[in-house]
């Protein structure tokens, strides 16, 4: 069986735009930490690291997590969102 190289060299190009070894949670995690810190500059809060963020939703499955993304989304501001449902 011939596999086409177009189909090779488009491979390739896919695996190049992402991270090695990067599970579906930390590129979900990674997203929840942009997103705050998108919100964050020029304010007075320091940027949120990836730890910090794991370290809050380390209990949540991903299916939850999912969940507080797009109701992070949907709201007026995604820090807030974020931080008030975790606390509650």
């Amino acid at each position: 069986m011939e596999i086409r190289k177009t189909y090779l060299e488009e491979l390739k190009k896919k695996r190049a735009g992402m991270a090695r070894g990067a599970s579906e949670r930390q590129e979900l995690i990674q997203r929840f930490t942009d997103k705050i810190n998108a919100e964050r500059s020029g304010t007075k809060w320091k940027p949120a690291t990836w730890g910090q963020v794991n370290g809050l939703v380390r209990h949540l499955k991903e299916q939850d997590l999912y969940w507080l993304f797009s109701q992070c989304e949907k709201s007026g501001s995604f820090s807030k969102k974020f931080f008030g449902v975790l606390k509650s």
